[in-house]
């Protein structure tokens, strides 16, 4: 996909933009459901980044989430067996 047109802007009352390659090359991204707005797209690229920070800094899984660009949780995590004296 080369182009996707978003379902709004920022907020639901302005009008649809579009996302695109200034390359016109694919984009990077799969959309599996649904038609994200503009600042869906920003939670998920915001998501992005801080998991990838978190696990170079922790070498740990990570899970995070964000609502309207700001982060709401982050976690880390290993195994079980971590926690198990066995």
């Amino acid at each position: 996909m080369k182009e996707f047109e978003l379902k709004y802007g920022c907020n639901p009352n302005q009008k649809p933009s579009k996302i695109f390659m200034e390359d016109g090359s694919e984009l990077p991204i799969e959309i599996l459901n649904g038609r994200p707005g503009f600042i869906n797209f920003l939670d998920a690229f915001n998501s992005w980044q801080l998991v990838k920070e978190l696990k170079e800094a922790t070498g740990m899984a990570a899970a995070t989430s964000f609502k309207h660009v700001s982060p709401t949780s982050a976690a880390v995590g290993s195994s079980a067996s971590t926690f198990t004296s066995g």
